[in-house]
């Protein structure tokens, strides 16, 4: 009886906590910084979906609750989104270091507005396990 307790309350306190509660970020590339844009699952904004770009290329698309790694080249970066209006974020990048952008959908009359947000490591993990 004592054993169906214990395995009960490990199960009911995995799904509770959730199997995958630490979200796994790759090392960056040899040479180069990462970078990390995410977007935390929510109902508001939940359908809109735009595009991580930056001067030289698209990098894809970022859906609800949606994480994107995308590897750099050390130095300066401005990365932007725009659906009927523009977001842009400039980054800093260190070799072998990893970054954290935090994006969000701020609903308007007609369209949702994509906006972008270095956050540290800490409230990233939070946000996307």
């Amino acid at each position: 009886m004592k054993a169906f307790q214990i395995i009960s309350l490990s199960l009911f306190l995995c799904l509770i906590v959730g199997f995958d509660s630490f979200a796994q970020v790759p090392q960056p590339e040899e040479g180069k910084s990462l970078i990390v844009f995410y977007r935390k699952k929510k109902m508001s904004g939940g359908a809109i979906r735009f595009s991580i770009q930056d001067s030289q290329r698209t990098y894809g698309e970022l859906k609800n609750g949606d994480v994107m790694y995308v590897n750099v080249d050390p130095g300066e970066h401005t990365f932007y989104s725009k659906v009927l209006t523009e977001d842009a974020i400039t980054l800093f990048t260190e070799e072998g270091k990893t970054y954290y952008v935090k994006a969000t959908i701020k609903v308007g009359y007609y369209a949702g507005r994509p906006r972008f947000e270095q956050v540290d490591e800490k409230t990233a993990l939070k946000d996307i396990k």
